[in-house]
């Protein structure tokens, strides 16, 4: 009996190896974690680097244990460092820890209709990162280079205070109005709800746009009388009140060379210019120490892997424990 068995078990077992590959059967299948390639090390010395690395460990091991992949293989990476041109007076360094969710799917180029391949890149990803605020220009833990072409950062929008941390809003990455549009969605951890950076004022904007305007001048004689119209306009804007002067700059995206007024909060279009603000920073903690966290959720809508792993990576973050690695 047991022999007649073997043969039919093996049977049933070669059968199923070689049915066509279904998707809806991967999307089900248990994942795996994969150290992928590696970011750079720059800048960070070794003893900080050590450092880094355990908080980043602590990071992975929040996320893997309360969180396991499926339909798809979750591909790690690292990154450690700074780029002198970046910023000055460093009070932190930026490093961040990013996951990259690649799904199992069907080759359907094979004659083998049960081979399944791991997709090789994907813009469905999770960034966590200290030191570093991520966005059209990065805030660092640092200071403006003087050579900087503004002076200033730009933010979307402001960040709102939720869920014990602040949420600095989404962005269309891509497909906007489709089934399967990309977005991405930023939160901010920080000490006692301050941020890491300022709101500049109206007043500061426009005096860095009037340097800005007096150096392309003194560059370059013929363009004198064009810009004469845009200093006037800062010129007469500068005699308002300090009350008006002293309210955050909002301004739009393609204005901000040739000054011809300020907009609304949430004008299709505006940014608020921003500096980074160093009177947050513990000052006497090393370079290693993180002092806020970015947690970065981008993915693709209507597919069900990614937005079940992100579902599940969300469940798995932890603000509050990452509020609480601040400063150590």
């Amino acid at each position: 009996m047991k022999n007649l068995m073997l043969p039919a078990a093996l049977f049933i077992s070669l059968n199923a190896f070689s049915q066509d590959c279904i998707q809806e059967v991967l999307k089900k299948q248990p994942g795996t974690w994969k150290a992928g390639p590696q970011g750079s090390v720059r800048n960070v010395s070794a003893p900080d680097l050590a450092k880094e690395k355990l908080v980043i460990s602590s990071i992975r091991k929040m996320v893997s244990t309360n969180y396991q992949p499926a339909g798809c293989q979750v591909s790690t990476s690292e990154v450690y460092g700074k780029y002198p041109e970046a910023g000055q007076t460093w009070m932190a360094d930026p490093y961040h820890f990013a996951m990259y969710i690649l799904r199992y799917l069907c080759d359907k180029n094979s004659a083998d209709k049960s081979k399944h391949y791991v997709e090789v890149s994907s813009s469905t990803n999770v960034n966590i990162a200290a030191n570093v605020i991520f966005s059209s220009g990065n805030i660092y833990a640092a200071t403006i280079p003087e050579d900087d072409f503004r002076g200033y950062l730009k933010l979307k929008q402001r960040p709102q205070k939720k869920e014990g941390a602040w949420y600095m809003g989404e962005e269309l990455i891509s497909d906007g109005g489709s089934a399967r549009e990309t977005r991405a969605y930023s939160w901010l951890i920080t000490y006692d709800d301050a941020l890491p950076f300022y709101y500049v004022s109206r007043k500061e904007y426009l005096l860095l746009q009037k340097k800005r305007l007096e150096k392309a001048v003194k560059d370059d004689s013929g363009n004198k009388l064009y810009n004469d119209k845009y200093f006037k306009n800062i010129n007469d804007y500068l005699t308002r009140s300090e009350t008006e002067l002293n309210q955050p700059a909002i301004c739009m995206w393609n204005d901000e060379e040739r000054f011809t007024g300020f907009v609304e909060e949430n004008t299709k279009g505006s940014f608020i210019a921003i500096k980074p603000n160093l009177a947050y920073y513990n000052t006497k903690l090393p370079k290693s120490s993180p002092q806020f966290f970015t947690v970065v959720y981008k993915f693709t809508h209507g597919d069900p892997v990614f937005e079940e792993n992100i579902s599940g990576i969300q469940k798995a973050v932890n603000f509050t424990a990452l509020k609480n690695m601040l400063g150590k």
